[in-house]
């Protein structure tokens, strides 16, 4: 089997806890990608899975422990309790040890749980356990699990290797690069301090948002979209810490009118048009952002557009001296 079909063989790629895109073969059918949120991966994981039993009796035993941990989890994970979701992978993953899907959904939980350790722990295993020729799906998906896991441990290094690994297999395999880890490894270059490059992945991961047609929810494309515009809203953002900031203020803006929701960009407008000069129209677009579904209160925490958002330096201190006024 050819490293190309022999990867073609996996389905998933995945972002941190949740699988975000079908790998489509470009040579076998028209490239397309199918997302999975975070509930919807582990309520597959939780009622699909299998496990192993040595005999009747024990399997009986283990069968009845496994459906009630499943549905503590799934429970657990809805009621957005990621502690208790984890603990409950954790004994499936001991009640059934020959089942590395449980380590798997293990390791996803455990990075909305800031179990990030323990996730590396577990990707790194899973890792051990396939070969990235045969099997060149799951390596890409578990590299791009440990490469979010290795983000929350700010080990921007390493997850940048494992971004560019998965990106990799990828393009080994002949399938499209993910959006999702696109934009994410442009995130760990920005953190690096390789914004040109950081720019580069945000416009290529908001093109492929654009472009395809398998981002969808049902009948709607609002996922597609929505990555497209934090997409593009990151690299707006990126070409401001270039010293660009006319250009990332006609990005900022061309990305507030498609989505006029999206308190970042109005935010962003703020203390771009404050840096201008254009006092009038940052005290207008932060009533805006203020006035969105989210609102500005995030914006008026630093740490938080610093640190969580990961804005730019740049962008930051434009954004303080914005605030100082107020």
């Amino acid at each position: 089997m050819s490293r190309a079909a022999a990867a073609g063989s996996a389905t998933a790629v995945t972002r941190g806890p949740f699988r975000v895109a079908e790998l489509a073969s470009r040579r076998e059918r028209p490239a397309r990608h199918l997302p999975f949120r975070r509930r919807d991966f582990l309520a597959g994981l939780l009622a699909t899975s299998t496990w192993h039993a040595s005999g009747p009796a024990f399997a009986a035993d283990l069968d009845a422990t496994i459906a009630r941990l499943r549905r503590e989890a799934a429970e657990a994970y809805d009621a957005a309790d990621f502690t208790r979701a984890y603990d409950a992978l954790d004994a499936l993953a001991k009640a059934d040890p020959g089942n590395p899907a449980w380590v798997e959904g293990r390791a996803q939980v455990g990075v909305d749980a800031k179990h990030f350790a323990s996730s590396v722990e577990d990707y790194s295993s899973l890792l051990a356990s396939v070969d990235p020729v045969t099997d060149g799906g799951a390596a890409a998906r578990f590299r791009a699990g440990r490469a979010l896991a290795y983000e929350g441990l700010y080990a921007w290094p390493l997850a940048l290797r494992d971004y560019d690994e998965t990106l990799r297999l990828a393009e080994v395999g002949g399938f499209l690069p993910d959006p999702y880890v696109l934009n994410s490894r442009g995130n760990c270059r920005g953190s690096l301090g390789d914004w040109g490059g950081a720019r580069e992945d945000y416009l290529e991961s908001a093109r492929l948002f654009q472009s395809s047609k398998g981002f969808r929810s049902g009948a709607s494309t609002t996922q597609r979209l929505d990555g497209a515009v934090y997409a593009a809203s990151n690299a707006a953002l990126a070409l401001a810490e270039l010293g660009d900031d006319a250009g990332a203020t006609v990005e900022a803006e061309k990305v507030s009118r498609r989505a006029p929701n999206s308190a970042d960009m109005r935010a962003a407008l703020a203390a771009l048009y404050y840096a201008d000069g254009r006092v009038a129209e940052a005290e207008e677009a932060w009533e805006l952002a203020c006035g969105r579904n989210v609102g500005c209160g995030r914006y008026r925490d630093l740490d938080y557009v610093r640190r969580v958002r990961r804005w730019p330096p740049a962008m930051v201190e434009k954004l303080d001296a914005f605030l100082s006024i107020r």
